[in-house]
């Protein structure tokens, strides 16, 4: 096993785009790598959680047995409840009772693990550590609601929705947590920049309570073609191991192909893989 002791992980979401993340970590676990703390938002936070409970190929039967289940994503779930993603269904049922997920070696692990997820009223990212993750991931639930698709968490006090809303790609977490040099898994293709918005009007009818998510979401793509190009930059500064898609990526956020997803998730494990050694060298700088 090699302990990359003075690395961090950095993940962004994507949502179905994040099953490209979840074969990166299959090919961690190939190489018996392990790193000390991870900052992860929306899917990315979703998918590592079987990297740290060290269940190989987990991800992937998800992918196989559940993603089609109209009760993993689906209008009807929306219009029943409020979100497109049914959670209690993907949060509790799938690891407690229909493919059982490790608790304990998940609390066990050795990586500090910060989910983020945005706070409605002040659009500040609030990061939850491992331990606040219980049984039931409520911290996962609020990182991955997305605009419009899913109802505002309460978790903690706070008013919460998609982590990747205010930190899209949280490397400055990791930064500012004190580890200079960092692996950043992405899931879009080199050259990509965000012109993603949406109209003001609708936010501002759907939102009309939270006035500074109104303005986090109105300005995302500004942030995430920043953080974007922080990450790139400290790929050729030496700091960072960027692991991306090659190609740009004919899935979209919302994509429930099972057989478009393996070969993502193939893609994943191949472009993991193929940077270990990189990896290994950036932790003996």
């Amino acid at each position: 096993m090699t302990k990359l002791d003075n690395i961090g992980l950095v993940l962004e979401g994507g949502g179905m785009r994040g099953m490209f993340s979840a074969g990166v970590f299959e090919a961690f676990m190939q190489a018996d790598i392990e790193f000390p703390y991870a900052t992860a938002v929306s899917a990315g936070a979703c998918n590592v959680v079987s990297y740290l409970s060290k269940q190989p190929m987990r991800t992937r039967k998800i992918i196989t047995d559940y993603v089609a289940d109209h009760r993993y994503c689906s209008v009807r779930n929306l219009l029943r409840d409020g979100s497109l993603f049914n959670f209690d269904f993907i949060l509790k049922e799938i690891p407690q009772k229909l493919l059982p997920f490790d608790y304990e070696a998940f609390r066990q692990s050795s990586c500090n693990l910060y989910v983020g997820a945005t706070d409605c009223n002040t659009g500040e990212v609030i990061w939850f550590p491992k331990e606040t993750m219980g049984d039931d991931f409520e911290p996962l639930r609020a990182s991955s609601s997305l605009p419009f698709l899913a109802p505002v968490v309460h978790f903690q006090g706070y008013e919460l929705m998609d982590g990747g809303l205010a930190d899209p790609i949280p490397v400055e977490k990791a930064m500012a947590d004190g580890h200079e040099r960092n692996v950043i898994v992405l899931t879009r293709n080199p050259g990509y920049y965000s012109t993603e918005n949406y109209p003001i009007w609708l936010l501002k009818l759907w939102y009309a309570k939270y006035p500074k998510l109104i303005e986090i979401i109105r300005t995302r793509s500004e942030n995430y073609n920043r953080q974007m190009a922080l990450a790139e930059q400290l790929e050729k500064d030496g700091k960072a191991v960027v692991i991306r898609p090659l190609e740009p990526l004919t899935i979209g956020r919302l994509d429930r192909k099972p057989q478009e997803l393996l070969k993502l998730h193939d893609h994943g494990i191949e472009c993991g893989l193929a940077l270990i050694e990189n990896i290994r060298r950036l932790a003996q700088k």
